[in-house]
């Protein structure tokens, strides 16, 4: 890898964009999108779960890394081993996808009624949103009724995940990206990287779009929604989605 090039990895939520990034980077780096998601998954789990110790997590990670040996590694799972990239992972730089709450949950909730889940991932989805519960409020009987996580669930982990993003990662090597702005922004990745990115094209930059939209936000109390909004996502959309201040300003 030419020195001036960086190790990078994205560390976005799911349906921020990784796939996207992945995309811009592949034809110049050895990239790769959630790279043996299957196994990694099931080391998450086995230490969320304390079934193995953080010393044989740790053994696992730094092999893995040593054997894929990437130039890009973009991947929601990234932000579970975060902890390990940073101490453990010289040189590395970051890019974080971020994408409005609004749209996020609205295209995650999509992904998961058009795409049904492998075990794998449903054990990494209680984690990341809690267990689902046979009731919930009655003003979310539209998630309940089709097994879906709460909205505390959704929306505390979406604020978890950037948040501890752009608090633990140094500023300096940090690039935060918004989703829709990922077409727009082919220039500062490129600096940021140090991979020539001029030949990306737009179909690069959108990939992985839902097929089906089942609007289940708009079945949900706007009031009700509101109010989760407020409590577990403000401060990180007043910082970076300031325009936006309800769902009827996406949707």
């Amino acid at each position: 890898m030419n020195p001036e090039k960086k190790k990078i990895f994205c560390v976005g939520t799911a349906k921020s964009g990784t796939h996207s990034i992945h995309s811009i980077f592949q034809s110049v780096s050895k990239s790769a999108h959630e790279p043996e998601n299957s196994d990694l998954i099931k080391q998450i789990t086995d230490f969320y779960y304390q079934h193995i110790s953080e010393k044989d997590f740790r053994v696992y990670l730094r092999t893995r890394y040593q054997r894929l040996n990437l130039d890009v590694d973009s991947s929601q799972l990234n932000f579970f081993i975060l902890f390990f990239l940073l101490e453990e992972v010289e040189h590395a730089y970051y890019i974080l996808t971020i994408r409005d709450c609004y749209t996020w949950l609205d295209s995650f909730i999509n992904h998961s009624l058009a795409f049904p889940a492998a075990e794998k991932w449903i054990r990494l989805r209680d984690i990341r949103f809690g267990k689902r519960y046979n009731t919930l409020p009655k003003e979310e009987k539209a998630l309940m009724d089709l097994g879906l996580y709460s909205l505390e669930g959704y929306l505390q982990y979406w604020a978890k995940h950037n948040q501890k993003v752009i608090s633990l990662v140094p500023e300096n090597k940090l690039l935060i990206i918004k989703t829709d702005k990922i077409s727009e922004s082919i220039q500062k990745i490129s600096d940021f990287s140090g991979y020539q990115l001029f030949n990306v094209t737009s179909d690069q930059t959108h990939v992985f779009k839902n097929p089906q939209k089942f609007n289940i936000l708009r079945k949900i109390n706007e009031e009700y929604l509101e109010e989760k909004v407020k409590k577990y996502c403000s401060i990180l959309m007043e910082q970076y989605f300031p325009e936006i201040k309800s769902i009827n300003d996406v949707f």
